[in-house]
């Protein structure tokens, strides 16, 4: 259960990343009249013809940098590659470790056909 969790986590938050910049042009084509006339850096320049670009590449910037800061974190940490399932039966006088991965059986059966081997006859 707390492995579910931690992966569910772990998914949502790489995942977070990756809505943040469909969430910054989504509200960039809705809201475009307001941020040509509120919030465009180069209002007084219309001849650069920005249309609020500007400040969608100062958004996209900004969450460049927080992507790079989280990837960083990120490479940090370690995580576990192969997490074995193994139960500790915790007792006052010894641990012991029951393994639960039942021994593999051999259901494999070959037979070996020379029928088939030898030279064409004509």
């Amino acid at each position: 259960m707390k492995y579910k969790f931690i992966s569910l986590v772990l998914i949502m938050a790489l995942s977070f990343q990756c809505l943040i910049k469909i969430g910054l042009i989504s509200y960039y084509s809705i809201n475009i009249e307001y941020i040509i006339a509120e919030l465009c850096e180069n209002k007084d320049k219309p001849e650069l013809k920005c249309n609020g670009k500007c400040y969608l590449k100062k958004k996209m910037g900004e969450a460049d940098k927080a992507e790079k800061q989280t990837t960083g974190i990120f490479k940090q940490i370690e995580f576990p590659v192969f997490i074995p399932h193994v139960h500790l039966s915790i007792d006052p006088e010894y641990i012991l470790i029951e393994n639960t991965i039942p021994e593999l059986k051999n259901l494999y059966t070959h037979t070996l056909n020379n029928k088939i081997f030898h030279p064409p006859l004509v």
